[in-house]
C-alpha cells in the first residue's frame, strides 16, 4: 500500500509539473506582454533553466536582456525566483533550515515530506542569503491591532553562549583557564500577554509570544527589545513586567527602555543564590537543605527583610572570613530586594519566574546551534535564528505572505 500511494503520488506531480511548465512557458508570457526595459536594455536571446517548483523540477524560457548594467531575465524577476527555487519551495527551505538540527537533515526533510531533491548546501545558503531580510521585516513589520489596551504585557530576556568558529572569537574573553572563549554569548528576548486562570494564577495567552536574538550590546539589544515591545501593546498597556536573572546588564536595560515597568528578579535565580547562602551559613549538609527550605518559603511571602536580619545575625557568630563571605552574597539580596517582593507580585497576578525566556534559550537557540560538533559563524547563526524566531512566534506564515517585499 506504501508503495502504491508513494507511486501515485508521483506521478500526479510529474503531471502537475508538466501543467505548471506550460502555463509558465505559455501562458504567463502572453498574459504579462512585453517587459518593461530599463534604459539601453536590448533582447539578447531565449535561455532555458532548471526551475525548481514544489511540483518538482521542470525546464522554464524565458528572454535574457542585456544593458549598460548587465543582463537580467524579467520573468525570473516576475515569478519571485530566487536563483533557480521558486518562493514556495524557498519558504520550506527556510522552515526546514531552521526547524532541523542540521542543514543535512533539512534537505532529508525536504526529500521525504516535499519530494524534493535538494542539497543541505542549497538549503543553508538560501537561509544565509534571506534571514537578514527576514530580520529586518519582522523589525519593521506593522504593530498589532488591538481594541482594547493590554492589560498586562511581559517582557523577558537573558544570554546564552553559542559556540563559535575561532575567527569570530578573535578578541573574546572567555571562562577558559587562558581566558580564551569557545562561545559568543547571544541575548534573547521574550514578549508576551497573559491573563488569569480560574484560580487567579497567570498564564500567557496563547500564541502571543514573540521572540528576538541578537549578537549585540545590552544598549542595543534594549532598543531592539524596546521596538518589539512597542508592536504588542507597550505604549497603551495598563501595567509591563519585566522579568530578569538579576544581572546588572538586564537592569541597566530596563532602566533605559522600560522606566515605568515592574521589575522582577526571576525567583528561581534569587532561590539559586539563597541556597548558596545557606550552604555559607550550615556547613552540615541536611541543616543548610532545612535552612534553605524554610527561608525559600519565606522569600515567597515577603519575607527577605526578615530573612537578611537574621543572615546578618548569624554571620557575627561565624570565624571572619566566612562572615565576610555571607555579607558578600547578601549584597545580591540588598541590591535587588525591591524586585522580590514575590507576595506582593503573586497578589497582583503577575508571574515571578522567568520561564519563558529560559525556554526560549533552548527551544530556539540551544536546539538548533548547541549540538554536538558544531561551531558558527555569527552571521550564519543570526541568519538560522531569524527564522527560527519567525517560526516560534507565529510569524513566518504572514513573513511568507509579504515574500516579495521582504526579499
Amino acid at each position: 500500500m506504501a508503495w502504491i500511494e508513494r507511486t501515485l503520488r508521483d506521478a500526479s506531480m510529474r503531471d502537475l509539473a508538466r501543467l505548471l511548465e506550460g502555463f509558465l512557458n505559455h501562458e504567463i508570457p502572453q498574459l504579462l506582454g512585453e517587459p518593461k526595459r530599463k534604459s539601453g536594455e536590448r533582447f539578447h536571446s531565449q535561455q532555458d533553466r532548471i526551475v525548481c517548483t514544489v511540483a518538482g523540477p521542470l525546464t522554464l524560457r524565458r528572454a535574457y536582456y542585456r544593458g549598460p548594467k548587465g543582463g537580467r531575465y524579467p520573468l525570473d524577476e516576475t515569478l519571485g525566483l530566487h536563483d533557480r527555487y521558486t518562493p514556495a519551495v524557498v519558504q520550506l527551505m527556510c522552515w526546514a533550515g531552521a526547524m532541523d538540527s542540521s542543514f543535512d537533515l533539512a534537505s532529508e526533510t525536504l526529500r521525504r515530506f516535499a519530494g524534493l531533491d535538494i542539497p543541505g548546501r542549497q538549503v543553508q545558503r538560501v537561509v544565509n542569503a534571506l534571514g537578514a531580510k527576514a530580520a529586518d521585516w519582522m523589525h519593521h513589520r506593522p504593530a498589532d491591532k488591538r481594541p482594547t489596551p493590554v492589560e498586562i504585557l511581559n517582557i523577558q530576556t537573558d544570554m546564552t553562549g553559542i559556540p563559535a568558529r575561532p575567527e569570530d572569537l578573535e578578541g573574546i574573553h572567555g571562562k577558559q583557564p587562558d581566558g580564551s572563549a569557545k562561545t559568543r554569548q547571544i541575548k534573547v528576548g521574550c514578549v508576551f500577554t497573559q491573563t488569569l486562570d480560574a484560580e487567579g494564577q497567570p498564564q500567557r495567552d496563547p500564541f502571543t509570544s514573540t521572540y528576538l536574538t541578537a549578537f549585540c550590546d545590552g544598549t542595543d539589544f534594549g532598543a531592539k527589545l524596546r521596538d518589539e515591545a512597542m508592536k504588542r501593546g507597550y505604549a497603551t498597556a495598563r501595567q509591563t513586567v519585566f522579568i530578569g536573572d538579576g544581572a546588572e546588564w538586564i537592569w541597566n536595560l530596563v532602566n533605559d527602555r522600560f522606566k515605568d515597568a515592574v521589575q522582577i528578579v526571576d525567583f528561581y535565580h534569587a532561590c539559586e543564590h539563597l541556597h548558596t547562602l545557606c550552604q555559607t551559613l550550615e556547613s552540615d549538609e541536611q541543616a543548610a537543605k532545612t535552612l534553605f527550605k524554610k527561608w525559600r518559603r519565606r522569600l515567597k511571602i515577603n519575607g527577605l527583610p526578615k530573612l537578611l536580619a537574621e543572615a546578618g545575625q548569624r554571620a557575627t557568630l561565624l570565624p571572619s572570613t566566612t562572615a565576610q563571605a555571607i555579607l558578600s552574597q547578601l549584597e545580591y539580596f540588598n541590591k535587588n530586594a525591591a524586585r522580590m517582593t514575590y507576595g506582593t507580585f503573586r497578589r497582583k497576578g503577575f508571574f515571578i519566574g522567568s520561564g519563558a525566556v529560559e525556554g526560549s534559550c533552548r527551544h530556539i537557540v540551544a536546539q538548533r546551534t548547541k549540538l554536538s560538533g558544531m561551531r558558527w559563524h555569527c552571521s550564519g547563526a543570526e541568519n538560522v535564528l531569524a527564522f527560527r524566531s519567525l517560526i516560534k512566534s507565529n510569524l513566518f506564515d504572514a513573513y511568507c505572505s509579504n515574500y516579495r517585499r521582504a526579499a
